[in-house]
Formats: C-alpha cells, sequence, structure tokens
C-alpha cells in the first residue's frame, strides 16, 4: 500500500513538474494562445457557414420541387424531358472538415435518358490562391497541433539530459516507465488546456446545432473525437520517442520537424498522386462518352440496343398480358411500354459506365488509405473527411440516391403516358395533379457503420501508429542514456 501511494506521489510530481516547465514557456503561451484562437475562430465560422449552406441548398431544392409542381400542362414524358433539380446537402460535419465539398457539384438535374454530372462545385468559382485561403478545425488539429508539441516536447528528455537533472531522477530509483507516464501526462495536460475548450466549443455546437447534419451528427462527432485523440497521443509518443533517442535537443528538434515535414506535406501529396496513377478513373467527358456509345451500340460483349430494347419491351408485354397482341393495344400504351424499355436498357448502360467508374475511384480510396501506414497524417485525414460527410465516397452515395430518385420520377410520367395518353398519343397533357405525385427526394447520410466499414484500413493504421509509437518510446526511455 506504501508502495502504491509512493508511486502516485512520484507521479504527481512528475506531472506538476512538467507542467509547471511547459507552462513557464513563452512559446507555449504565445503558440498555444494562437492554436487555440485558430481552433475557436475555425469551429465557429465553420459551423455558421456550414448552418448558412444548409439553409441555402434547402431553399434551393424547395424552390425547384415548386417549379416542378407549378408548371404548365404537358405530356408526362415531355415533362420527363423538362426535368428537375436537386441539390445535395452539406457534410454532417462539415465545418471540422470540409472534405472535397469545394470541389465537387451541389446541383445535379434530374431529366429523362441521362444521368448528369453534378454541377456549381465552389472551387471553379474562385482563383487558384482561393484553395488555400481557408483554415478549417482539421488542418489546425492535423497539421499545428503536431508542430506545437514538437516546440514544446522536443528537448522533454534531452533538456534534462543536458542540465543532469536526468542522472539525479535515476539516481533516486525512478523506474523509466514512471518517467515516461509523468513526461506522456504532462504533455497530455498541456494540451487539454487548448483542446477541451475547442472539444466542448464543438460539443456544444453539435448539441445545439445537431439539425446541421441529422440524427447521424453526435455519433459522427464522438467517433471523430476519439481519432482525433488517437491521433494527438500517438504524435505525444512520437515526440517522447524521438527526444529519447536523440543525441541533443538540436537534433531532437531537427528529426521531428523532419518528420512533419514529410508525413504532414510531403506524404499526402504523393500519395494522392500515387493513387490517381495507380488506379486510373475514366474522367466524367470519358465517362459520358462511353455511355452515349453504348447507347447507340449496345453494351460490350451484349446485344445491340434494338435487340436489347425489343428484348426489354416483350418482357413489358407480357408482364401486362399482351406479348402476340400488339395490335389490340391503345397506341399511347404501347408507347408508354416501349418508352419504359428504353428507359431500362438506358438504366443498364448508365449503371454498367458509372460502376466502371465508381469501382475505379473505390481503389484509388483505398490505395490512398494504405499511405496512412507512412503518415498519420493520411490516416487521419482520411478518417475525418468520412465521418464529416465530406470525402468522395459519401459524393458518390448521393448521386447513386439522386439517380434512383430520378428513375422512380421518370419512371411516374411514363407509367402515367402509357396508362391515361389513350387515343390522344402524345398529344395527352398532364396537369398539376400529377405534378404533385412526382417524389420527394428525402437523402440520409450513411450510418457510421458504414463508414467504418470502408474507412477500417485508416483506422487500423491509426491505431497502429499508437502502439508503434508508444511501444517505441517504452522502449527508448528503457535503453536511454542519462549522460
Amino acid at each position: 500500500m506504501a508502495d502504491r501511494t509512493s508511486q502516485r506521489s512520484v507521479h504527481r510530481a512528475l506531472i506538476l513538474k512538467e507542467l509547471r516547465e511547459i507552462s513557464r514557456d513563452g512559446r507555449f503561451r504565445v503558440a498555444g494562445a494562437v492554436v487555440l484562437a485558430l481552433l475557436l475562430a475555425t469551429l465557429a465560422f465553420g459551423a455558421r457557414e456550414q448552418q448558412s449552406v444548409k439553409a441555402e441548398r434547402a431553399a434551393a431544392q424547395a424552390t425547384a420541387d415548386d417549379h416542378f409542381r407549378a408548371q404548365d400542362e404537358k405530356n408526362p414524358h415531355v415533362a420527363a424531358h423538362y426535368g428537375t433539380y436537386v441539390f445535395k446537402p452539406s457534410g454532417v460535419l462539415a465545418f471540422v472538415n470540409p472534405g472535397v465539398d469545394a470541389f465537387v457539384g451541389v446541383s445535379l438535374k434530374l431529366e429523362a435518358h441521362k444521368r448528369n454530372p453534378l454541377e456549381g462545385a465552389k472551387a471553379r468559382d474562385g482563383t487558384a490562391l482561393s484553395r488555400f485561403s481557408r483554415l478549417s478545425v482539421a488542418q489546425v488539429i492535423e497539421l499545428l497541433v503536431p508542430l506545437l508539441l514538437i516546440g514544446i516536447g522536443f528537448g522533454v528528455w534531452t533538456s534534462e539530459r543536458e542540465r543532469g537533472t536526468l542522472r539525479q531522477l535515476a539516481s533516486l530509483g525512478v523506474a523509466p516507465r514512471a518517467l515516461l507516464l509523468g513526461k506522456l501526462l504532462g504533455l497530455l495536460g498541456a494540451m487539454a488546456l487548448l483542446l477541451v475548450p475547442a472539444g466542448l466549443l464543438g460539443t456544444a455546437i453539435v448539441a445545439l446545432l445537431v439539425d446541421l447534419g441529422g440524427p447521424g451528427t453526435l455519433p459522427r462527432g464522438l467517433a471523430l473525437v476519439a481519432g482525433y485523440a488517437v491521433y494527438i497521443l500517438a504524435w505525444v509518443l512520437l515526440t517522447l520517442l524521438v527526444s529519447a533517442h536523440a543525441s541533443s535537443s538540436r537534433a531532437a528538434l531537427v528529426t521531428l520537424l523532419g518528420l512533419w515535414v514529410v508525413g504532414g506535406l510531403v506524404v499526402p501529396r504523393l500519395a494522392a498522386d500515387a493513387a490517381v496513377a495507380a488506379a486510373r478513373a475514366p474522367t466524367s467527358a470519358r465517362v459520358a462518352a462511353n455511355v452515349r456509345e453504348s447507347l447507340t451500340r449496345g453494351l460490350p460483349g451484349g446485344p445491340d440496343r434494338e435487340a436489347r430494347v425489343s428484348e426489354l419491351t416483350e418482357k413489358l408485354l407480357e408482364r401486362h398480358g399482351f406479348l402476340g397482341a400488339e395490335t389490340l393495344m391503345d397506341a399511347s400504351l404501347l408507347s408508354g411500354l416501349e418508352l419504359q424499355a428504353e428507359a431500362a436498357f438506358e438504366n443498364e448502360v448508365i449503371d454498367h459506365h458509372f460502376a466502371v467508374l465508381a469501382r475505379a475511384l473505390d481503389r484509388q480510396d483505398r490505395f490512398l488509405q494504405l499511405f496512412g501506414a507512412l503518415s498519420p497524417v493520411v490516416a487521419v485525414r482520411s478518417l475525418s473527411m468520412a465521418l464529416a460527410g465530406t470525402d468522395g465516397a459519401h459524393h458518390r452515395h448521393f448521386s447513386d440516391s439522386a439517380e434512383r430518385h430520378r428513375r422512380e420520377l421518370v419512371e411516374l410520367l411514363n407509367t402515367e403516358f402509357a396508362e391515361r395518353g389513350g387515343a390522344l398519343g402524345f398529344d395527352y397533357k398532364a396537369g398539376r395533379e400529377l405534378w404533385a405525385k412526382a417524389p420527394v427526394l428525402r437523402y440520409e447520410q450513411p450510418t457510421l457503420g458504414w463508414v467504418l466499414g470502408r474507412q477500417w484500413p485508416s483506422v487500423a493504421l491509426l491505431v497502429g501508429w499508437l502502439v508503434l509509437a508508444g511501444a517505441g518510446a517504452l522502449r527508448a526511455v528503457r535503453r536511454m542514456r542519462v549522460v
């Protein structure tokens, strides 16, 4: 019992010593104040901007829906060509990490026979310098917090050795593990002075403005906090590891800054370029050209357009009980079924080519995540964007949901034409009673399980960095020279 009390006293003394030394360091006070101010400012402005974006897109969506319902009388298939617009909601935690939101489209036109790309990317309206003009919470945590850690922790062991106090601690019989724990908790305590206020503000934003992203915001937010906690702890342990190995404070600082530059700036850029090179994805223009070609000739290895449309038409005739009795049908019903068959063929073509694109982009994502083995920044950045709902996978998820909505809308209009056109054929016109039946897009963000299922390599690599840094720091402290 006495030994445990003594150990606790030693730990408490070591922690208080580290906190006292760090708090007296003018570099920590200045740099810490700057980082804290940046964190609070980016959280507040990011949340305000996301709330504004959500309101703008909701108003635009309501206007588009009202415009479609208020259109004049026209043939239902003509209305399908007339189409409507849907607007992509912002990511659930975009105020933390905006991800790729500025580089992908916002609005999407839904019309017959086409799957259009999203348009209105914010980055296209900016200058080349605009991409560097916005600092996010994620960037502050991923780059500036480790830099602050390096600034206050690079000499945590070497300065003790240079002053001779490390030898005194060793002569008192303080175990290396106790020394490591004291240094670790001291650095974490200093960082808590900066990160806890920012974390409380972020929690308040999520609690008070939970409608920013819907009911899935809170669990994603908690997972994001856990991910960043692991990331920061890994950097603390890495700093302790390097400082214990280094021969001098200058060597420790140079080594840690080199790791920060390579891991935070060089590897992420190389990872993005390597992922694109390793899994070439067709451009939007190439996909559109492939779709047009297949709509004319048929899918590769399959029947041509006319044969496939005829096959699909026969299936529809059989389903409606008119196979072999086409002459007994109303012309509009036959035309409506043919339109449905053509739409089914077009959907097959669209699904084929967009699946090729999706598989290539998924390969790029997986390849990029593997670079988390070279840098914890890559791992936490990939996980952060996914949890914030601002990565490429979420963009494709919305695009797929919008495509299903487009097909539902086109099928409703074509069915109306087939069943009610009668002898009027294409002269038949529907009114607002039909437009009012048009489905409304109710997009729901994927679940947390869906995100973690796609991001398990990043999670595993981030935890791996933590374990390896911790084991390395403990081993280095046990073998560390005291003089």
